[in-house]
């Protein structure tokens, strides 16, 4: 009995407390207060005035975000706020940590405004779901650069276009890339006396193909194809509202890399590829033909009772289920580097603890695209791999890899990297497809990867460890002499010691004879620093199988009609293992126009 009225009476003060609380009321000190949170790159400030009872204005006064790319979030999350009154509001996906950030700074004024934090905290109502059918031409899932090119060839064959985008804002991983297009036979390349053929840029694709250790699934020719086209596709673009400039050859005389001319250079700040997509979906925007869904995750493929794709179905994040019945459908959902499940299935040999957050990939490349067309019985590459953007140290992950300085330094300073006996392991001048091989080769054998420096060869990088006390013996290692290093971190001594002294003769006669490196910096005096690394995936390779027109063939090696795809889920075709700079963009843009005119000649017809 005791018991009984124990539990009513919790269950009585219960309910008071949310009756009270439901009744009580927003109080705020009037006036505007300055905020600040931690957004992915900066400290965000904003500026929230309030009434005695409400905010009634929020504006952003300073940041150092990713142009174009926390625009979503800046967009959203103020206006979200005032309209809720709350600050529990859904984070934009695809810019997460910009998001909390603003959310952070917002509080942080409330707070100065003596604001009460639990009714801001309240979750808005929301309401209730309601399902969506739709009908259209083309269907477009997944609006990286793939989907949009797709989306704006689709529209010019005179189709009706409607895009399903998972995240909250466009641009997929493409968005978070440098946004370099290789073209062969460009007019700017004219423009500036480059002669290259295509012959002779596939003669330097091969190369780097052929440096891939797994049996070759690539086809040559649809690169040559491609390759043949990527002017037109350039100019494709232009004509479609994004200008580009260039080209650049990082510092060498191989220009075949182009870029958004909104950049005043190629390395004018960072993911120019969040240029192309603005651009693009400006036009895409005006096109009264064409309208997109954000928050909605497709799920499934319709199919005819001739096996035919005439649509997809797609769950939204409110729970309401949006079914879009389509002439043909276009699958431009990226890659599955943000899945655990299936970096195990199809890259076995990427270390499975490091997935997640181990990468650069959008947290949306998830592979539905592949698992849709899998169910409907595509022929899936399932032998994959994945595309290493960056090493860094274990400094919290994705969470804290690009604010980290010491990461961002890594990437491109490293010029003596060994396996966890010592051993040097690889050409740091080389493509990331060779690099990630040796990595994964190195992990298997050792269990470990270092890069070793010293201040002569890294000085920005050795005052950063220096200056932030970063030396932990755990992920950045110090000692004054190289036999002590090695006993640090578990190197053989003598592997290493006698590694480091042939590596330095190469550095004072100036050519590498084991491995061809061109970058040779000394190990200089110490002190000597070893850096605990770990390889990011910025992709995958692999997807679905496609023909030439990127229609997404069957186990027979038949076409599935109606059903196209475009851009990183079918790029196994293009790279085996080994991912060539600038291809990856242009593939999502030939591939795209491909796949959107096949889909809309499909569905018109």
């Amino acid at each position: 009995m005791k018991r009984t009225v124990a539990i009513l009476l919790s269950l009585a003060l219960m309910l008071f407390g949310i009756s009270a609380l439901a009744e009580e009321t927003q109080s705020f000190t009037p006036g505007t207060y300055t905020g600040e949170g931690q957004g992915i790159r900066s400290t965000i400030k904003v500026e929230v005035t309030f009434s005695e009872d409400a905010i009634t204005d929020i504006q952003l006064i300073e940041h150092g975000e990713t142009r174009n790319i926390a625009d979503a979030a800046i967009d959203a999350i103020p206006a979200a706020v005032l309209e809720s009154q709350s600050i529990a509001v859904d984070a934009v996906s695809s810019v997460t940590f910009t998001s909390r950030g603003l959310l952070a700074a917002i509080q942080d004024a409330c707070e100065q405004a003596g604001g009460n934090l639990d009714l801001l905290k309240q979750k808005p109502e929301i309401a209730p779901a309601e399902d969506e059918e739709l009908t259209t031409d083309v269907v477009v899932v997944g609006m990286g650069l793939a989907g949009v090119a797709a989306s704006l060839s689709a529209l010019d064959e005179g189709a009706q276009v409607i895009a399903i985008e998972k995240a909250s804002a466009p641009g997929g991983s493409s968005k978070y890339s440098g946004g370099f297009i290789t073209g062969i036979g460009t007019e700017l390349q004219q423009e500036i006396g480059f002669d290259m053929d295509v012959d002779a840029y596939m003669d330097y694709f091969n190369s780097q193909e052929d440096m891939s250790v797994k049996a070759d699934e690539t086809d040559r020719d649809a690169t040559r194809a491609m390759i043949e086209r990527s002017a037109a596709d350039i100019e494709f673009l232009e004509a479609h509202g994004d200008p580009i400039t260039g080209p650049d050859g990082f510092g060498s005389p191989f220009t075949v890399w182009h870029y958004p001319a909104t950049r005043t250079n190629a390395f004018d700040g960072e993911a120019a590829g969040a240029d192309h997509i603005v651009a693009l979906m400006k036009t895409l925007n005006e096109n009264e033909n064409f309208s997109i869904h954000y928050d909605a995750r497709a799920t499934e493929i319709l199919t005819d009772e001739d096996g035919k794709a005439c649509g997809i179905v797609a769950t939204r994040k409110d729970g309401s289920t949006l079914t879009v019945r389509a002439g043909a459908v276009v699958l431009a959902t990226g890659g599955w580097a943000a899945s655990k499940e299936l970096m195990e299935r199809f890259a076995p040999s990427f270390p499975q603890e490091w997935v997640l957050p181990y990468t650069t990939s959008s947290m949306q490349n998830t592979g539905d695209g592949i698992l849709m067309a899998e169910a409907i019985g595509a022929d899936i590459y399932e032998d994959g791999w994945w595309m290493d953007l960056a090493i860094g140290i274990d400094a919290g992950g994705y969470a804290t890899y690009f604010p980290d300085t010491l990461n961002g330094l890594i990437n491109y300073n490293n010029y003596y990297v060994v396996d966890g006996e010592g051993a040097r392991i690889f050409n740091v001048n080389s493509l990331y497809g060779p690099r990630s091989i040796a990595f994964s080769d190195a992990m298997a054998r050792t269990g470990k990867i270092f890069s070793i420096m010293t201040a002569e060869g890294f000085p920005a990088g050795i005052e950063y460890i220096e200056n932030n006390d970063r030396v932990d013996n755990k992920n950045v290692f110090k000692a004054d002499t190289l036999e002590e290093l090695a006993e640090l971190t578990g190197m053989d001594v003598e592997t290493f010691v006698a590694g480091v002294e042939r590596y330095n003769g190469f550095c004072e006669t100036g050519v590498d004879e084991d491995m061809g490196q061109m970058t040779l910096i000394p190990i200089g005096d110490g002190p000597y620093y070893a850096l605990n690394i770990k390889t990011i995936t910025m992709g995958t390779i692999g997807g679905v199988k496609t023909d030439d027109d990127n229609r997404v063939l069957n186990q027979e090696g038949e076409a599935i009609d109606g059903l196209f795809a475009a851009g990183e889920i079918i790029n196994g075709k293009y790279f085996n293992q080994v991912y060539v700079s600038g291809c990856a963009q242009l593939l999502c843009t030939d591939s795209g126009i491909l796949a959107g005119r096949g889909a809309a000649q499909a569905a018109l017809q």
